[in-house]
């Protein structure tokens, strides 16, 4: 399927200049001055995280891994958007469940808060905004499960999962939903982290701390310490993703 609907049905491709930076930027070149503008990279992901997420469900699609489909933190609906749209297309027949609790991050444990990335109530995002969004592009509604991870998984997880972005932001999130999603997957099936970033494999400088969220990294290397998969990092411009393929 086609997937350009990643860079033209919200605002994700900050790539492109839009009209009256095209102008400016042609004066900057007049005037021979190094200087180009383009639109401000969203604050929550990039296009490039997005081709990621859409290659990856895809694959499930393809190779007919069974099960529904998890959206683990997903805050405002982008990259459940994608999902849903995915699923739509080629496989009607599977269910996205979108969980979030539509409030921001909890309360910080001490295993959080050392490293002092994020605090409670960051990335809140109201669930009326997730709902807009998909009313907007006539997308069916996914199955929404409003409340903390602790609340909601494992109990609203589905039985069999072929696909799951896990988006926890935090060490104490990560730990917390990556047994019980690992269990339910089935073979073949990909969990992808949406932040997992790696120095030893691309390391980079001066990049926003959120960029890095380290306590997601330190959960999943824990977990996968003694499992037979590896997670593998995509670049992803300025962020980097995990993955697994569950054997």
């Amino acid at each position: 399927m086609d997937n350009a609907f990643i860079a033209t049905n919200l605002d994700w491709d900050h790539r492109t200049p839009t009209d009256g930076q095209r102008f400016l930027n042609r004066v900057f070149r007049k005037l021979h001055m190094p200087v180009r503008l383009t639109p401000a990279p969203s604050e929550m992901a990039n296009v490039e995280a997005r081709m990621n997420l859409f290659h990856l469900l895809e694959q499930t699609m393809a190779y007919g891994v069974p099960g529904d489909v998890v959206d683990l933190g997903c805050n405002a609906g982008d990259s459940t958007i994608v999902m849903q749209t995915v699923v739509q297309r080629l496989a009607p027949e599977k269910h996205v469940h979108a969980f979030d609790s539509f409030e921001g991050l909890p309360d910080l444990t001490e295993n959080d808060r050392r490293d002092g990335v994020y605090a409670k109530g960051h990335m809140a995002a109201p669930l009326d905004v997730f709902k807009r969004k998909f009313e907007i592009l006539g997308l069916p509604m996914p199955h929404i499960h409003k409340g903390w991870f602790e609340q909601t998984v494992p109990s609203a997880l589905p039985d069999r999962i072929s696909f799951a972005l896990i988006d926890g932001d935090l060490y104490e999130s990560t730990r917390h939903v990556l047994p019980h999603v690992y269990e339910r997957m089935a073979p073949g099936a990909i969990g992808m982290i949406a932040v997992y970033y790696d120095e030893r494999v691309f390391p980079r400088k001066g990049i926003h701390p959120g960029y890095r969220s380290p306590g997601v990294k330190r959960a999943t290397d824990e977990f996968f310490a003694d499992k037979p998969e590896k997670v593998s990092l995509l670049y992803a411009n300025e962020y980097s993703n995990g993955f697994f393929r569950k054997r």
